[in-house]
């Protein structure tokens, strides 16, 4: 009579049970590499094609430009430290379409930049750029310019958004000129504490007298339970004839 005898019906479901699990395993582990590597392959491809779209429009703007427009005088209306001015974001905000201007920070990387357009729905941030808070206002305007992007998946744009740290320097380049940030604070909130993004953050009554810029973005890492903010005052101005900031120019852009 042979020995073998048929396998245990409970031996047969932790069999099956386990093969489940590992096919389950599998596939969330393809799902994850769909969403971080795949989704970041199509938003970057986006991203690249609306800064293009974005320098073709500046280079058209100037050569569209007269004499007397190149000549004249922007507007100002913010006042910095060193008794300059920087412009009103006229040609900014006209902007219908697109992006309304360009971020790049060095201390993130050498060639970090991201485009930046209005919104900040999922169609908007999942173009791989940063997304403009509508109510928010625009460089050069006393009060902020808030702008928040993916830290996961979809380009991740603002990845090592915490490499940022006092001192750090956040260039704007938009249709009115080059806005140069200065890095001031860092940290991190719960998701509903929006006063982050008002004119003066954290100040609901207050009058706002400087031009700030917030960045905002999940933390940590790999979770949206908080937020990353970002915080930097409007240090320097100059305008689209003037040289590019060398560190913008040397970051390849």
């Amino acid at each position: 009579m042979s020995g073998h005898r048929g396998a245990r019906p409970g031996a047969r479901i932790l069999g099956v049970t386990g093969e489940l699990l590992i096919t389950l395993g599998v596939l969330g582990l393809l799902f994850v590499v769909w969403e971080v590597w795949w989704t970041g392959l199509d938003a970057n491809r986006e991203a690249q094609a609306i800064e293009e779209e974005f320098h073709a429009r500046l280079e058209q703007q100037d050569t569209d430009s007269t004499p007397q427009q190149a000549a004249q005088v922007q507007q100002e209306c913010q006042q910095l430290g060193d008794g300059e001015a920087a412009a009103c974001p006229e040609n900014m905000a006209a902007v219908e379409s697109g992006a309304m201007a360009m971020v790049y920070a060095p201390a993130i990387s050498a060639d970090w930049s991201a485009p930046v357009r209005s919104g900040v729905d999922d169609q908007t941030l999942n173009t791989g750029g940063l997304g403009h808070y509508p109510d928010t206002q625009l460089p050069g305007e006393p009060g902020n310019f808030a702008v928040a992007g993916h830290r996961l998946t979809y380009g991740d744009v603002l990845r090592d958004q915490d490499r940022l740290t006092a001192g750090d320097e956040i260039y704007v380049e938009s249709p009115d000129g080059y806005y140069t940030y200065e890095v001031y604070e860092t940290h991190v909130v719960l998701p509903h504490q929006s006063e982050v993004i008002l004119p003066v953050p954290g100040e609901p009554q207050a009058q706002a007298d400087r031009s700030l810029l917030t960045l905002t973005t999940c933390h940590p890492l790999f979770s949206n339970r908080e937020r990353l903010i970002t915080h930097a005052e409007l240090v320097d101005f100059a305008p689209l004839s003037a040289p590019a900031p060398a560190a913008i120019s040397q970051g390849g852009s």
